[in-house]
């Protein structure tokens, strides 16, 4: 069984994985992935840098996010891999737990409350919405 755990630096997504590592059971494997945006079509990234460029700037951004939740598997014993995506986090996401054959998600919150996420809209809510597998939100 795969669980996939968002992860982007956050106390909240280190909260979703060390619930993900305490709840995975024998056999289980943690899909750790972060979501990088997509280069811009126009505007200022694309006049000052080339896609390579940017690739490179963003999985060092990654590496940086990802290396706590990395570093806490390893600790626990529990089996993973890492990922890195580009795109809206939202469906990329919820795209990745298809593609990667995720029975799960398990993802930390930012606590922005119910007015919050209406003013502002919330990752964690548009996972919920679009992802066709059990969506488990960790405070």
């Amino acid at each position: 069984m795969r669980i996939l755990v968002p992860v982007d630096g956050s106390a909240g997504a280190l909260r979703a994985v060390k619930h993900a590592a305490a709840v995975v059971k024998e056999g289980a494997e943690v899909q750790l992935v972060n979501v990088q945006p997509a280069m811009p079509l126009y505007g200022m990234v694309r006049a000052y840098m080339r896609a390579p460029q940017y690739r490179s700037a963003c999985a060092a951004l990654a590496e940086k996010a990802l290396k706590p939740a990395v570093t806490l598997l390893k600790r626990a014993r529990v089996p993973h891999r890492a990922h890195v995506h580009y795109g809206e986090p939202g469906a990329t996401l919820a795209d990745a737990a298809r593609r990667l054959k995720c029975r799960a998600i398990v993802m930390g919150t930012r606590g922005q409350g119910a007015i919050g996420n209406l003013l502002l809209g919330s990752v964690a809510t548009k996972v919920v919405h679009l992802a066709k597998v059990p969506v488990t939100l960790v405070k």
